[in-house]
């Protein structure tokens, strides 16, 4: 254990806090358990207005239980479904351990307002006579690995469940000074009417203080009396601290302390606090749906399975696999140093990049058949990872089904992107001509931001057939709606294009010029794509000049992005780049594998005419070795045009 400790000697984490709050919070702590609730007197409930709709709790732990009931503030007002926590009170419990635990929870939450967090409505207390409870937001959908288990969901609709939680963790890192929730689990995150994520249960929550260092966390015990995470022991995990009772398909999990071990970060295991950096490793686990390590039953195994850092492989997850940015995301998180763990400000960078949909928003009125809407982001999900013959299937329905609901808006969204992948399997006439219907549509119920987006893609076609009189005046209206409507990305999009349009045009200063202009607007809002195609474009232009070794690192750190992202086209691209720029510096060992590389990603996304073209330069430089700088002159390249190999 002392070696693991090894592998990350400071575990500081030195967070901005308001000096005043932390004071607050200090003094809070050091108050006695009544005087504190007397603080949050607003949140007090009488009993009598409370009405249990069961005997029988929704969900039971070795602490605490939770019965389903309805709550009504005024007797001319509306009555509310609740869920209230009782705490269980025995007679030899230490009664300020009791209290504090009580008042801590009560506390934080009564501090806490965002939509993915449960909403505290109140307490009822007697500390005297051991009545503890806490009056919560009724979620009627249980916790998400519950909610998931009921259907089979699609991709985006998952997606959806995983950005509200992190949303709901960004609230509360980001909060001055921050709260670590310290037990985020899938059995903590319940799911709303509206098919929201909500994040519950901060029995093991606490707030972060500024200065607060390692040493400091040594003398530091939980505001509860007791460390958060019980020393870890050979025995069975006793079965009656986990209870979870089911009625009526509604849940709601609270949880020992064995069995929140399991989703315990290595540090956490081995004895540190809960921080920031635990919360993003549990998070990790969230994103899985699964419960760690569930053939093991005692603690000290499951230590041994945590501080050795073993999570699942990201591709092990058939469906959250096809996104690639999801699953290095989810490696990331897993870093076994938490100082290389991504902060939430990242995580959230990396997410909002991801199409989603809340469940059943997405289903059809009268049946569990993906909506229009639905259909549509998942063809948008396999065009963004390169999967184009799954992409245009998917479409085509999503434009079935929005024509057959009238709804023109996701017409014109599902035309365009047909024209979208078209374009990307070279089929340049059907690309044309579902870009072209969208204008029509878009004419008539005014989506600029459809309109735009289909000129802008319009304008690659033209270009790509050398028809760059055309695809200027395209790229031009996309850019003056784009700017209109304050359009940052699209803007970024069609200044990209312009540069293209100048480097055809061998004006490569100019062309520079929109490159750059438009990477500075995608680093802005974080669009690594953008970024990446830029980059690659920027490096084509090194190359021109003769600027070798710049070329080389503007191609590799667009590779990079690309790996990253999933993206298969622009990896193929980039490659057939390194490959041309290694090939004219006599450095064709170093070529013919990225050929090859580059040649079974394009027969991977179906680009045949860069397929057969890269099979040729393979041929002729798999004959050659590295001599002088020579240009490459490959027998039929005649019949890939010029347009293409620069595209």
């Amino acid at each position: 254990m002392s070696k693991l400790r090894t592998r990350f000697p400071d575990l500081r984490r030195r967070i901005p806090v308001s000096p005043q709050r932390a004071a607050d919070e200090t003094r809070l702590e050091s108050a006695s358990a009544n005087e504190r609730l007397d603080r949050l007197s607003d949140f007090r409930i009488h009993t009598d207005t409370i009405v249990f709709t069961s005997s029988k709790p929704h969900g039971s732990g070795g602490k605490a239980e939770v019965v389903k009931a309805t709550y009504k503030r005024k007797y001319w007002s509306d009555k509310q479904e609740i869920a209230v926590k009782k705490l269980r009170y025995y007679h030899d419990v230490n009664q300020r351990k009791f209290g504090n635990e009580f008042v801590h929870e009560v506390d934080i939450m009564a501090h806490l307002s965002h939509e993915n967090i449960i909403k505290l409505i109140g307490f009822v207390e007697d500390l005297q006579e051991g009545k503890a409870w806490m009056v919560l937001s009724w979620e009627p959908n249980g916790n998400v690995s519950e909610f998931l288990a009921t259907g089979e969901w699609e991709i985006p609709e998952r997606l959806s469940l995983i950005q509200d939680t992190f949303a709901g963790i960004e609230y509360l890192h980001t909060r001055q000074p921050p709260v670590c929730h310290g037990d985020l689990k899938s059995l903590n995150i319940l799911v709303s009417a509206s098919y929201r994520a909500i994040i519950t249960d901060f029995g093991s929550a606490r707030i972060l203080k500024e200065g607060e260092d390692r040493q400091d966390r040594d003398k530091i015990r939980d505001v509860t009396g007791a460390s958060a995470i019980a020393p870890a022991t050979d025995d069975p995990i006793d079965g009656t601290e986990i209870t979870i009772v089911v009625a009526s398909s509604n849940q709601l999990t609270l949880t020992g302390p064995a069995w929140s071990l399991r989703w315990a970060a290595p540090e956490v295991a081995l004895g540190e606090p809960q921080n920031l950096a635990s919360d993003i490793w549990a998070a990790g686990w969230v994103m899985t749906n699964k419960v760690p390590f569930p053939e093991l039953n005692s603690e000290g195994a499951i230590v041994l399975k945590v501080v050795e850092g073993q999570v699942p492989a990201a591709r092990e997850d058939t469906q959250l696999s096809q996104i690639v940015r999801l699953s290095s995301l989810m490696t990331d998180c897993w870093a076994f140093d938490p100082q290389n763990r991504p902060n939430i400000s990242r995580c959230q960078a990396e997410l909002k990049w991801m199409r989603s949909i809340p469940p059943l928003t997405g289903r059809t009125k009268y049946s569990d058949a993906p909506s229009a809407e639905l259909l549509y982001e998942m063809g948008h999900i396999h065009h963004s990872q390169g999967n184009y013959k799954e992409a245009i299937p998917v479409f085509q329905q999503a434009l079935s089904a929005a024509r057959s609901a009238g709804d023109q808006n996701i017409s014109g969204k599902a035309l365009c992107g047909l024209g979208a992948v078209y374009y990307c399997t070279t089929n340049y006439a059907k690309a044309e001509q579902y870009l072209t219907q969208v204008q029509d549509i878009c004419g008539q119920i005014g989506n600029d931001v459809v309109q735009a987006d289909a000129l802008f893609r319009l304008a690659k076609v033209y270009q790509v057939q050398s028809k760059l009189t055309q695809a200027e005046e395209s790229y031009t209206r996309a850019q003056i709606i784009f700017s209109r409507i304050n359009h940052d990305e699209g803007q970024a999009n069609t200044l990209h294009g312009l540069g293209n349009i100048c480097r055809e045009r061998s004006q490569y200063s100019k062309a520079e010029e929109f490159y750059n202009q438009a990477g500075d607007i995608y680093a802005r809002v974080g669009d690594d794509a953008g970024r990446a195609n830029t980059l690659r474009r920027l490096g084509s232009l090194s190359q021109k000049r003769s600027e070798y070794i710049k070329a080389e690192e503007l191609f590799n750190q667009a590779l990079d992005i690309y790996s990253r992202i999933g993206g298969k086209r622009g990896r193929a691209n980039v490659k057939q780049e390194l490959d041309y720029l290694y090939h004219v510096q006599g450095l064709t060992t170093k070529a013919a594998p990225l050929f090859a590389e580059a040649r079974s990603l394009y027969a991977l996304i179906g680009y045949s005419e860069m397929e057969r073209a890269c099979s040729r330069w393979l041929d002729v430089v798999s004959k050659e070795g590295d001599s002088p700088t020579t240009s490459l002159s490959v027998p039929g390249n005649h019949d890939v045009p010029s347009s293409v190999l620069q595209q």
